[in-house]
């Protein structure tokens, strides 16, 4: 997807690219004293996109209602000592330092890598969500689910 549609497509979320510096701040200090250590590329992230929420396919229609998958870039959902051991394991796997951005409807936590991948865990697996913000948003609008990568081994 073109920058200036990723923009029309961000906006058409509810994304003003106003930046949200004093609650990222919050955000990720929670998050450090619980055990989950934060990169540059995670606070940049969530600096731009924390409280952005994306309804996306795949979607069903119950009882004559469309129901959309969704994804909150809101990573206080995971703020547990559990959470945090999860993403050390997820760490492994995606062999680059994750840091939780939010949370998707399919039970996934998504993560920031600190190459600017991202990545999502659910239980034991782990997937990739796209070399690069615009590719996640792009797998996002078009109902691209994330890609697996492997699983961590249960102890």
């Amino acid at each position: 997807m073109r920058e200036s549609e990723l923009e029309k497509f961000l906006r058409s979320c509810g994304w003003e690219g106003a930046g949200f510096r004093r609650e990222t701040d919050a955000i990720v200090a929670g998050l450090e004293r619980v055990g989950f250590a934060c990169h540059e590329e995670a606070r940049k992230f969530l600096g731009e996109y924390l409280g952005l929420r994306i309804d996306h396919l795949p979607a069903l229609v119950i009882a004559g209602e469309r129901i959309s998958s969704w994804t909150n870039f809101d990573p206080s959902a995971v703020c547990t000592i559990r959470d945090a051991d999860v993403a050390r394991r997820c760490t492994e796997v995606a062999d680059t330092p994750l840091f939780p951005i939010g949370v998707d409807s399919f039970h996934l936590t998504v993560y920031s890598g600190s190459a600017g991948r991202f990545y999502a865990g659910f239980d034991s697996s782990v997937y990739q969500y796209g070399e690069d913000r615009n590719a996640m948003f792009s797998m996002m609008r078009a109902g691209i689910r994330p890609i697996s990568l492997s699983e961590w081994t249960l102890q």
